[in-house]
């Protein structure tokens, strides 16, 4: 285990999704490096519990507490956000506690946002579309929790017009997020990155999720799209996720290991047919979180990952 880092250059990891398979594990890794995290849930007492389960210590868990000043004190562990990812106040509300830091703004690099929300599954029929059987309770869930969640940045960095200037002085755009977030492949601009196996699966079986997460990444990589072009990005940039077929439970341990894990990029795709949760979320913590192992190159990309 990583030992805690150092007030001044503990990284702060806000997690929106935490009770998922991927992010969870990302957190769970994220925790015992000693980093501070916040997680913005709808229920406190599920994360707990899981964290518990995977041998987090409890004193890394914080009490959670709409008490704003004295969360963001905390310099390592875990700040628990009550409230829903679709609230744009709840999401203000958890990015205010990374934001400031402990009473400081964070100097370049320093923080993070890893989102990997999603709905629960169903089946469906339209007759227009008989190919599309699988749909979710939420089936624009992901677009939505974009857009708050980029709104929210930006009521946070720019708040009302008058204080804008001031704002952008404090947060120019080395100082603000690295945002990952969690997608699916199947949804690529670049080369086919689904075996021929499977394509009727992800194209039409999976067409109306898929849709979802298509909207989202076009969101997130035109905020990224605006870095360098003048103040108005709320993110440094994107890391955007695109594993295959997600299998495994909420657990860390739930993983065949990051050595049988292979990456791609969507000019050249990893193909392969399924990967751990877990692993996706232990890989997120080792290439874009630690600050020892971190890869740069991937800021901007769009990764495929399988095993």
């Amino acid at each position: 285990m990583t030992s805690p880092l150092s007030s001044q250059t503990t990284p702060t990891v806000v997690f929106f999704g935490a009770t998922g398979g991927v992010v969870n594990a990302a957190l769970v890794h994220t925790l015992k490096a000693g980093y501070r995290a916040i997680a913005l849930v709808r229920n406190p007492e599920k994360l707990r519990a899981q964290l518990a389960r995977q041998g987090v210590d409890e004193a890394l868990i914080h009490n959670d507490s709409d008490d704003v000043d004295n969360a963001s004190g905390t310099n390592t562990g875990l700040t628990i956000v009550q409230g829903n990812a679709l609230d744009l106040d709840a999401v203000k509300r958890t990015l205010s506690l990374a934001t400031t830091g402990g009473r400081h703004y964070h100097s370049p690099g320093d923080w993070h946002i890893v989102t990997g929300l999603g709905g629960s599954p169903k089946l469906t029929f339209d007759w227009c579309h008989p190919g599309h059987i699988a749909t979710l309770d939420d089936p624009t869930i992901c677009e939505k929790a974009a857009r708050t969640l980029l709104t929210a940045l930006r009521e946070v960095y720019h708040g009302s017009s008058e204080k804008k200037n001031a704002a952008l002085e404090q947060h120019p755009t080395n100082n603000k997020p690295l945002l990952t977030f969690v997608s699916t492949t199947g949804v690529t601009r670049g080369v086919e990155d689904v075996p021929f196996v499977m394509r009727f699966l992800y194209h039409q079986m999976l067409a109306i999720p898929h849709a979802d997460k298509k909207k989202m990444e076009d969101l997130y990589r035109a905020e990224a799209e605006k870095s360098g072009k003048g103040d108005e990005a709320v993110v440094r940039n994107v890391v955007g996720i695109r594993p295959t077929l997600l299998s495994g439970g909420v657990s860390c341990t739930d993983a065949v290991g990051l050595h049988a894990v292979r990456s791609g990029t969507e000019d050249s795709p990893a193909i392969g047919y399924s990967i751990k949760r877990a692993d996706v979320g232990h890989w997120i913590f080792e290439n874009v979180i630690d600050q020892a192992k971190r890869r740069k190159e991937l800021e901007g990309q769009m990764i495929t990952l399988t095993t």
